[in-house]
């Protein structure tokens, strides 16, 4: 059981990235490819990402149900993490992020600055996947409620 759960999230987590991104740069390329075949063939790949994400979504909410009935006491996996690739992954995943709709999140007026450099933020010992999860939640609703300016 453990091991199922911890797969399924490897997986999702996995998974959730690159189709975010195919998500993300459809869509750009769909708004440059004019009224084309080429924008509805986009879209279809947009919309098919979108259908996937929300699958994978599902699979995980009722893994994580599932692991929080068998086991009370749940345990992170526990391992050095470097933070400044989590920052670095979560700022590209969440330039190429879109809402439902399809709307990128991250639009025009706003910015996203990583002021951190290499060195600067220590190894630490924690679970990755949760940290990304964290860090990657922070920084998207930072973006749905930002009009204009900057995250940091």
């Amino acid at each position: 059981q453990e091991r199922k759960a911890r797969f399924t999230a490897v997986l999702g987590h996995e998974l959730r990235s690159p189709l975010h991104g195919i998500i993300g740069l459809s869509s750009t390329m769909a708004e440059s490819a004019g009224d084309t075949p080429k924008r509805q063939q986009l879209c279809m790949i947009k919309g098919c990402a979108a259908r996937l994400l929300d699958l994978v979504t599902n699979i995980m909410e009722i893994a994580k149900a599932e692991k929080i009935e068998a086991a009370q006491d749940h345990q992170l996996c526990v391992r050095p993490v470097n933070v400044m690739n989590i920052v670095e992954e979560v700022l590209g995943m969440t330039e190429m992020a879109v809402d439902k709709i399809g709307c990128h999140l991250v639009s025009d007026s706003i910015r996203l600055i990583n002021d951190m450099r290499d060195g600067e933020l220590p190894m630490v010992i924690g679970d990755s996947y949760k940290i990304t999860q964290l860090l990657y939640n922070l920084v998207t609703n930072a973006a749905k409620f930002t009009v204009k300016g900057y995250i940091r």
